[in-house]
């Protein structure tokens, strides 16, 4: 229970503080969503994302383990969520926002928060490799998914090679590899770009929030809530002993990959035409629902 405690206040908490700030702001001033969708999605994300890898201090040799654990969980993820939504007679659009929401979790502003709480830098170090991994894929992967509701194929592709996150990463990986230093000017300025990706996705949350309707949630609302909360730890205990992690690395991407539906998913859904109202659905009732399956993960585990 203390643990239960624990994470409620220390990390849903907030989160849902800095929600209800874009609740309220998309109530009061009629706030246009799209905009701030295209702010995070075309700058500040890929600014977190350079910052976070360009400054990692992990050995090369643990950074492909967990890039390698990150990887496989996602994709792995991606299996049964698709039989599930074949399963729940999904239209291509309604499977296409199924299979983000199950694959994509919040391992950024509440996933890092949560490793740093239990085992300070070593732990956010190591989760920043599982948040940059899914990111990258959120931008190439999650794009091509999202896409295949509504656009076309070629569109697809035009829209990734024209995606700052993707050339972040790759310049980042390039930075870490070398160790090319990067003036402290430039550096400061795209960090302090990078840092304002998550609470812009957390306003953006509360403000797709407000346009809910009691009548627009989706019949796979829960499975979808389900299937990430239960399946996403369950194949992360699989994998990370399959792959042979140990250690903080371990319980880190274990831990990460128990985390809720992550926000960004509602930016792919306003970027591409996915309902999302149903996105944000998940992406709450998830949240709020997974003090308890963390808790227990990291208790069951003794991680």
């Amino acid at each position: 229970m203390n643990v239960f405690l624990y994470v409620l206040t220390q990390n849903i908490l907030p989160i849902m503080l800095v929600a209800s700030f874009g609740y309220l702001l998309r109530k009061q001033l009629d706030l246009h969503i799209g905009t701030l969708s295209s702010v995070v999605f075309y700058i500040l994300s890929p600014c977190l994302v350079f910052a976070s890898l360009a400054n990692s201090q992990l050995p090369g040799d643990e950074l492909v383990e967990l890039v390698g654990f990150s990887a496989l969980n996602i994709l792995a993820m991606g299996v049964p969520a698709l039989v599930l939504a074949r399963l729940l007679r999904l239209e291509r659009v309604d499977m296409a926002t199924f299979l983000i929401v199950v694959m994509f979790v919040n391992g950024g502003n509440y996933g890092l928060t949560l490793l740093q709480l239990r085992y300070g830098d070593d732990g956010l170090s190591r989760g920043v490799v599982y948040y940059v991994t899914s990111t990258v894929l959120v931008y190439t992967l999650g794009v091509l998914i999202a896409s295949m509701g509504r656009v076309s194929w070629r569109d697809t592709l035009k829209r990734i090679v024209r995606l700052p996150a993707v050339y972040a990463a790759v310049l980042a990986i390039v930075v870490y590899s070398f160790r090319i230093p990067i003036p402290a000017p430039l550096m400061s300025g795209i960090t302090i770009a990078g840092n304002g990706a998550i609470p812009v996705m957390l306003l953006v949350l509360g403000m797709q929030f407000a346009d809910m309707r009691p009548n627009d949630g989706g019949h796979y609302v829960w499975p979808a809530v389900g299937l990430r909360l239960i399946g996403g730890p369950l194949l992360g205990v699989g994998i990370a002993t399959a792959l042979g992690l140990q250690g903080i690395g371990r319980s880190a991407m274990i831990i990460e990959s128990a985390m809720p539906t992550a926000v960004i998913n509602l930016i792919l859904a306003s970027e591409f035409g996915l309902p999302t109202s149903n996105v944000a659905r998940i992406v709450v009732l998830s949240t709020l629902a997974s003090p308890l399956t963390i808790a227990a993960t990291i208790t069951l585990l003794g991680l």
